[in-house]
C-alpha cells in the first residue's frame, strides 16, 4: 500500500551556531472541557536544540518555550534594544513557571537575549534555561535582527482565537 505525502506550509525561521540551533514557528494552544476542544488561540513556539548527540542518558538536548503573541512582541523589542546597545547587555522575558501536579515541583524556564563580549570577541545570542539546563545560540547581528523582525511579524499573525459558537435553537410548536 502506498502512502501519499503532503507538504504543509507554515511560518518558520531557523538559526544555527556550531553547536546549537533555534526554530521559531507558529503554534496553537487548545483549551478543553470534558474532552472536547472549546477554544484555540495562536502562540509562538521557540525550540532550542543542541546539534551534538546526547553524551549521557539524562542530558537535555532541546528546550521548548511557547510565547503568547505579546511576549513575542516584547522579545522582538528586546532584540532591537540589545542590538542597538554600544556595550554588552542582557534582557530577559518574564519567566514561565509550571508546577507538575503529580510531583508538586515547580519548573522555571527563562528566555534571554544578549550582546556579549569575552576574550576580545563579541556577538549576540538567544538563550533558554530550565533548572540547571541551558542552550545558548550565538548568532551574527543580521540573523539576530531578522529573528527580532520575524518575532514581531509572528506576534501579530498569531493574535487570533477560535471559540465555540453556540447557536440558539427555536422550538416551534403548533
Amino acid at each position: 500500500m502506498s502512502q501519499t505525502r503532503e507538504l504543509k506550509r507554515y511560518s518558520c525561521y531557523e538559526m544555527f551556531s556550531q553547536s546549537a540551533g533555534i526554530e521559531i514557528r507558529e503554534a496553537v494552544k487548545s483549551s478543553e472541557e470534558r474532552g472536547e476542544i472549546t477554544e484555540r488561540s495562536g502562540r509562538i513556539h521557540l525550540r532550542f536544540f543542541k546539534l551534538a548527540p546526547k553524551s549521557s542518558q539524562d542530558e537535555v538536548t532541546q528546550i521548548r518555550f511557547v510565547c503568547e503573541p505579546d511576549e513575542a512582541f516584547s522579545l522582538s523589542l528586546m532584540i532591537d534594544q540589545v542590538a542597538g546597545s554600544s556595550v554588552p547587555r542582557k534582557e530577559k522575558l518574564n519567566p514561565h513557571k509550571f508546577t507538575a501536579v503529580e510531583h508538586g515541583t515547580e519548573t522555571i524556564t527563562t528566555l534571554s537575549v544578549e550582546k556579549w563580549e569575552r576574550g576580545g570577541k563579541g556577538g549576540y545570542a538567544l538563550t533558554v534555561s530550565r533548572g540547571n539546563d541551558f542552550i545558548s545560540v550565538p548568532v551574527p547581528l543580521t540573523k539576530f535582527l531578522f529573528a527580532g523582525e520575524f518575532l514581531r511579524a509572528m506576534s501579530t499573525q498569531q493574535s487570533w482565537v477560535e471559540r465555540e459558537v453556540k447557536k440558539a435553537t427555536m422550538n416551534v410548536t403548533a
